[in-house]
């Protein structure tokens, strides 16, 4: 009977602590909940300091500092032909850009671009003839572009692209009565180009960029004192630029 009375009362003791240990307005139904999977970071795509806070548009200006590369060669329609080479010295120009991002840090770009360069020399069979004359170039260019990867915490971004289109160019060589060289026509042009971005704010930018643009088959008419000009030569015009560009986010 004494062994009775002490498992009953034991039995006492420990409901009395159970009910002691869960609080009073607990939910009958309550049950652990599974802790939440840590979520992974994230990662702008494109890597490094992608400014577009989260718009894909973009604009911009650049304006351009043309190098002294530009070229022509061409041959006066006499018999025998008589070796023209015409040089042009540093000029300048822009452009202006609209952008789109795309995926795997790509970039399209829609360009209007303008060049100028003043004549530097002319000769005829090597010598040197003086005259005035320039070039002219105004192009509308499909540009291509790749940002290349980055730390998240890098301070530049650089890229590459390419770009084709179309330009039309004007040039003229002429001195002492002579039309050395002329041409103004619509050719098929295309551009490499490479350079870096770096942030102003979250939506703008400044970039610097080197290109380069060959204009293909560009034709060209000549004369000599007292001939009718007519078409002497078809070629490739190169040109090269270091550009300077201030680009906003729309």
């Amino acid at each position: 009977m004494a062994v009775s009375k002490t498992l009953i009362a034991g039995v006492f003791l420990l409901s009395a602590a159970a009910a002691g240990a869960q609080p009073i307005d607990a939910d009958p139904n309550w049950r652990p909940q599974p802790e939440p999977m840590p979520q992974q970071p994230y990662y702008a795509e494109g890597g490094g300091p992608s400014w577009n806070s989260g718009l894909q548009g973009y604009a911009g200006l650049r304006g351009s500092l043309a190098l002294n590369n530009n070229t022509v060669t061409t041959y006066a329609p006499t018999s025998p032909p008589t070796a023209i080479r015409a040089s042009y010295a540093t000029g300048g120009g822009g452009s202006v850009y609209l952008g789109t991002r795309l995926p795997l840090n790509l970039r399209v770009e829609l360009e209007g671009l303008y060049r100028w360069q003043p004549l530097s020399m002319t000769t005829v069979g090597g010598v040197p003839v003086g005259g005035s004359g320039n070039t002219k170039t105004a192009a509308g260019m499909v540009n291509l572009l790749w940002d290349i990867p980055m730390p998240a915490d890098a301070y530049l971004q650089p890229f590459v692209g390419m770009g084709v289109g179309a330009a039309y160019s004007e040039t003229s060589a002429f001195g002492g009565g002579n039309t050395y060289l002329s041409g103004n026509r619509w050719d098929l042009a295309y551009s490499f180009m490479g350079g870096v971005a770096m942030p102003l704010s979250d939506t703008t930018r400044v970039t610097a960029m080197y290109g380069w643009m060959q204009v293909r088959d560009a034709k060209h008419k000549c004369a000599a004192t007292g001939t009718v000009q007519s078409a002497c030569l078809k070629n490739n015009v190169n040109s090269l630029a270091v550009d300077l560009g201030l680009e906003m986010d729309l």
